[in-house]
């Protein structure tokens, strides 16, 4: 998608979206950012409960609070789309119309149902443009961007400003979960750094160290899953190692480039018997008005332990790659044996845009076949494989 947007805007939007990261205070200031870039009038980082039906504002920017309580009290249940939610992937974008074309109803039925005609319009809402940043097989957590009446409805360029922050939202919202704290203040960073559990490690445009807090040395001294290579940090793996950096090099020269490469990267352990992946997440500190007085580091990577459950394939590739989730579930199709059509079929799209991403996917991954794509994902998923010599 093209999005006809200042760059000027778009770059204060996405610093605004990092600062949040950091300190989550911003997010209601960042949110609003990206409702500016669409006209839209209230904006929502929010968490869908897909079980219970139950909607509630991680963050939130605009919104009377009288019909915010409502949605939360009553009309969340009478959301007319909790059937399809979950059919929504990580990275996917969609406005009213093409959650009404999913659900398979008529749109002039829809808006006559009670969460549109006693919410929806009473609360100064025409339509949505919203992405996927998170997901479980309970849970989605959703951006949204609402706009009033007074615009139109939302189109293609409005989907395509979302699908440019998305992937900005996702790891901006991945490194706030990360930091088991309220806020980062700027006058301790680095003190405040030292005392998480999470490994942290402060690099230059060249991923030169500059920074390494208590957790992330203690990796170092392990050699595993990070490690220094001539004071620059790398990974068990080269892959990993490429993305970390490629993601790190792109943070510094302009972090709106920055793309879906550097959320979650997976990353090898030395071990042989520890099948599972630690994950490594790049925050750009370039611009912004929090971040350049924490440091003089370009970036900060911070690795999270083994977890119990390994990346979902997609992600990984994804952050590995520098993929967008749909070439990511393209690459993982083909490399399972699928051939063009049989892959539009079960992602719901066209063979003709099947045969796009994939010609992207082979460029990124610089594979040229359907075998090379397979040994790629074989790699990601054996323990024991991808190591980097040092």
């Amino acid at each position: 998608m093209h999005a006809d947007i200042s760059p000027s805007q778009l770059s204060s939007a996405i610093g605004k979206i990092y600062d949040s990261a950091v300190e989550p205070a911003l997010w209601p200031e960042a949110l609003e950012a990206c409702c500016g870039l669409i006209g839209a009038t209230l904006g929502s980082v929010s968490l869908y409960d897909l079980e219970n039906q139950k909607k509630n504002f991680t963050a939130r920017w605009g919104g009377d609070p009288y019909w915010m309580e409502l949605l939360h009290s009553k009309y969340a249940k009478l959301d007319p789309f909790w059937e399809i939610y979950p059919t929504f992937q990580v990275g996917d974008v969609a406005n009213t119309a093409m959650l009404v074309k999913r659900l398979g109803v008529e749109e002039d039925k829809i808006r006559q149902l009670p969460f549109f005609t006693e919410w929806a319009e009473p609360a100064g809402y025409r339509d949505v443009a919203a992405s996927v940043l998170l997901r479980s097989s309970t849970r989605s957590g959703t951006f949204e961007l609402f706009v009033p009446p007074t615009r139109d409805r939302v189109g293609s360029n409005d989907l395509a400003v979302v699908s440019l922050l998305t992937p900005h939202m996702r790891r901006a919202a991945s490194i706030s979960d990360l930091l088991d704290m309220r806020s980062l203040a700027a006058s301790t960073f680095e003190e405040t750094l030292e005392a998480l559990s999470v490994a942290v490690v402060l690099v230059d445009a060249n991923s030169s160290i500059l920074y390494s807090n208590h957790s992330a040395r203690r990796m170092f001294r392990a050699r595993d899953p990070i490690l220094s290579q001539r004071s620059m940090l790398a990974a068990c793996g080269m892959d990993a190692t490429t993305a970390i950096r490629e993601a790190i090099a792109r943070a510094a020269l302009d972090e709106s480039e920055l793309g879906y490469g550097g959320i979650g990267v997976p990353l090898k352990s030395q071990d042989t018997q520890t099948p599972f992946h630690s994950i490594a997440h790049v925050l750009p500190l370039k611009s912004g008005e929090l971040r350049p007085g924490l440091s003089l580091a370009a970036a900060a990577v911070f690795i999270t332990p083994s977890a119990k459950n390994a990346t979902p394939p997609f992600e990984a590739l994804a952050a590995l790659y520098d993929l967008t989730p749909t070439e990511a579930r393209v690459m993982i199709e083909i490399a399972s044996g699928n051939n063009r059509a049989t892959a539009a079929a079960a992602l719901g799209i066209a063979d003709s845009t099947v045969k796009t991403h994939l010609a992207r996917v082979f460029e990124k991954t610089r594979t040229s076949g359907q075998s090379e794509l397979a040994k790629l994902i074989t790699d990601l998923t054996s323990p024991a494989a991808n190591r980097t010599e040092t």
